[in-house]
């Protein structure tokens, strides 16, 4: 698989998740009208989470492209030197 196609799939499945849950507690509203403020809470700490794992991947990403870059420039250097 390519990475257009994985990312296609992921944000299929990301819609398709979401839609079936709010299909799931829109008809379940009534059960879950006392725990209405918990499950508000339980979902901003989700955001919240969600961000974080973000902010992470994309450092993380930054990191391995900086490493990959030095990587080439001293294989570059080592095959330079060779010559």
């Amino acid at each position: 698989m390519n990475k257009s196609t994985i990312n296609k799939t992921l944000w299929l499945s990301g819609l398709v998740t979401g839609a079936l849950i709010g299909a799931y507690l829109y008809k379940n509203k009534d059960d879950f009208g006392p725990q209405k403020e918990k499950l508000n809470s339980l979902l901003g700490d989700f955001q919240a989470l969600v961000g974080d794992l973000k902010t992470k991947l994309l450092e993380a990403k930054s990191e391995g492209l900086e490493a990959t870059k030095t990587a080439l420039q001293s294989a570059k250097d080592k095959v330079d030197k060779v010559k």
